[in-house]
């Protein structure tokens, strides 16, 4: 997929990029970084709710960091995300998010 692969740029940027890029554990996605890939998506609260099954409500305090949430309900606000591509990763020290496929 053409979203899968690195940023272009100089061969010594992109070989560092490959071998400095993780696929982070869902525990550590913020809720900013939630935000962040719904806005890639041009997504609002409500649909990304609907999406994952749960109450805009309880999106509102997953993004806000307002409590952790349950993992039932984390699992399933990454699963909506990632079924539209996005992937969140680790790249040098920095938590970040790539989309494989944005849809408008």
């Amino acid at each position: 997929m053409p979203g899968d692969q690195a940023p272009s740029g100089p061969p010594e940027f992109n070989a560092g990029f490959e071998q400095n890029v993780r696929i982070i554990p869902g525990d550590m996605v913020t809720g900013r970084l939630v935000v962040a890939a719904r806005g890639l998506l041009g997504w609002g609260q409500a649909e990304l709710a609907e999406r994952a099954g749960i109450r805009r409500q309880t999106l509102a305090e997953l993004e806000g960091d307002i409590r952790r949430p349950q993992a039932r309900v984390r699992d399933a606000v990454l699963a909506a995300l990632e079924q539209e591509g996005i992937r969140f990763i680790s790249a040098g020290g920095m938590l970040g998010l790539l989309s494989g496929s944005l849809r408008g």
